[in-house]
């Protein structure tokens, strides 16, 4: 998946690369440091490998390092937990794209926001947007943007570290109406120009709406990363099969525990999380997808590989921990990437995601099935 980020961040985009690295490393640490599922007493909350609301998953790039001139393409994996949950079946969702923005001063994605403007006003208006720099629609999931030629060049070559040129691509994912909104006025970055909208005008919150941005870097020396690749999934050492063999996926033992009783604080339940069946899902990953990463060397000047982690998801039950760190420049590659999953409750269709990244912008996105009975 892309450096996915949610506008509602404060974040920078304009540190330096070797910055950018330490904080994503420094990111997976956090997750990795997270309690895992409790006995007894539990959180009040969801936690952030439950899919419950409208997410955006992953955004996967063709090219995650890309040469001037090229065509990009971007696929989104998204899911509206919210209204699966809400018994009304999937929500339409209507998805738009935004490009076009190239080098912006400081590489601050919000410095795009005038540029973008008069597409954003010809969108409003019922305007086609162009090809090539916006698009608009139900379930579109795919965005194609091309480099401009000279994206590197254009920029004078900085005097320490690499020569790069930027491009981002913006996204508001919406189970309403996209509609451009006026800034706030406050002299802060800008607000997301963008809003989402029920059909009687009002503005929907963050359970129906995801924007973000993503960004593509060209470099001087050519260099290319490749996306790291999930062989499968396995659950307790078997692998999940695929969607075309569905009737195959396994069966795992309901948890007779309920959501709300998994999130309410209570110690003295006859029934504890400790008494569900639990089981161990695991990505399958290659050590040799860790490539070596240009910018970074050891203590010792040898060069080193890049850093990876995989992310777990379900749209039902629970995940603990949501993400385990795969490699590390200089320890190496992690062979247990295995996390417990509890099932709900509730007999259906589970569905689990794996996401794994590196570092530099690579991703690949599994999904996978399991029947609660």
């Amino acid at each position: 998946m892309r450096r996915i980020k949610p506008l509602q961040s404060a974040c920078s985009a304009g540190a330096s690369r070797g910055r950018r690295r330490a904080v994503l490393g420094a990111l997976a640490l956090t997750f990795l440091a997270a309690p895992a599922i409790a006995s007894g007493c539990a959180a009040s909350f969801d936690p952030p490998a439950r899919v419950s609301t409208l997410r955006v998953l992953g955004i996967t790039a063709d090219k995650p390092y890309a040469a001037p001139g090229d065509e990009v393409t971007f696929e989104m994996t998204y899911f509206d937990g919210y209204g699966s949950e809400g018994g009304s079946g999937p929500r339409p969702v209507e998805i738009t794209w935004l490009g076009g923005c190239f080098n912006p001063p400081n590489d601050l994605y919000f410095a795009c926001y005038e540029d973008l403007g008069q597409v954003l006003q010809d969108i409003a208006s019922g305007a086609l947007p162009p090809e090539g720099v916006a698009s608009q629609g139900i379930g579109i999931n795919k965005f194609t943007l091309k480099l401009p030629d000279n994206l590197v060049e254009e920029r004078p070559a900085p005097e320490f570290g690499p020569h790069y040129g930027i491009a981002y691509v913006f996204f508001a994912v919406c189970a309403g109406k996209v509609r451009p909104v006026l800034p706030d006025g406050t002299g802060r970055a800008p607000d997301f120009p963008l809003g989402c909208f029920d059909e009687a005008g009002n503005r929907l919150g963050s359970e129906s709406f995801v924007p973000g941005y993503t960004q593509i870097y060209a470099f001087a020396d050519g260099r290319v990363n490749q996306n790291p690749v999930i062989q499968g999934l396995t659950l307790n050492g078997k692998e999940i099969p695929g969607a075309d063999d569905f009737d195959k996926i396994p069966t795992v033992k309901a948890c007779p525990l309920t959501d709300e009783e998994r999130r309410t604080p209570s110690c003295d339940r006859e029934t504890d999380i400790a008494d569900c069946a639990s089981y161990t899902l695991e990505a399958l990953v290659d050590p040799s997808v860790a490539e070596i990463d240009p910018d970074a060397t050891g203590e010792d000047g040898g060069k080193l590989t890049e850093t990876l982690w995989v992310s777990y998801f379900s749209d039902a039950g629970d995940i603990s921990p949501g993400i385990k760190l795969v490699n590390e420049p200089v320890s190496g590659f992690n062979p247990d990437l295995g996390v417990t999953f509890i099932p709900p409750d509730e007999q259906g269709i589970t569905t689990i995601w794996a996401v794994l990244r590196d570092a530099r912008g690579g991703s690949h996105i599994v999904t996978r099935f399991i029947r609660v009975e």
